[in-house]
């Protein structure tokens, strides 16, 4: 989930979520109008920007580890990078075929970060979101585009877990 200004209803919820142990994963954005990634430490895209300790805001990789054209980026806001250029997805079906498509934003490198939190979760079924968060943003490899312009500077990685 990615865009938007300042909610303060949505940041209470997110809140609210965080006091019942449950992690908040969102998309850093896709720029302006332009196509081309903004810095969400000079101007927040929500809700990626808000500062609750549960959210983890995720910035888009190519296939080579390269940051996406489109994608936001923050050294301070944005916490890690994840696969979002050219992605698989499914599409509605017409009649009763499946189709598939290839998508690009953060919006398709958020679920990898999700799924890993799944992943993780279920090796260490009594670890807390707050350890979860960690465990994630620990164990990922350095990037050398996303250094200095994600918290961590690293791509999600989840083959130490």
């Amino acid at each position: 989930m990615g865009g938007g200004g300042f909610s303060q209803s949505l940041q209470s919820a997110i809140g609210r979520a965080n006091n019942a142990g449950i992690l908040f994963v969102a998309a850093a954005g896709n720029g302006g109008s332009d196509g081309v990634g903004d810095n969400n430490d000079q101007t927040a895209n929500y809700p990626s920007n808000y500062t609750n300790a549960n959210v983890i805001a995720v910035a888009s990789i190519t296939s080579s580890g390269a940051l996406s054209s489109f994608s936001n980026y923050g050294a301070q806001t944005v916490d890690i990078g994840a696969p979002g250029s050219g992605i698989q997805s499914t599409l509605p079906y017409t009649g009763t075929t499946p189709s598939y498509g290839a998508y690009s934003g953060t919006s398709m490198a958020t679920p990898h970060v999700t799924g890993a939190i799944a992943l993780y979760k279920s090796i260490n079924t009594s670890a807390t979101a707050s350890q979860i968060k960690s465990a994630i943003l620990n164990a990922g490899a350095a990037t050398s585009s996303l250094s200095g312009k994600c918290v961590t500077g690293d791509r999600l990685r989840v083959s130490s877990f």
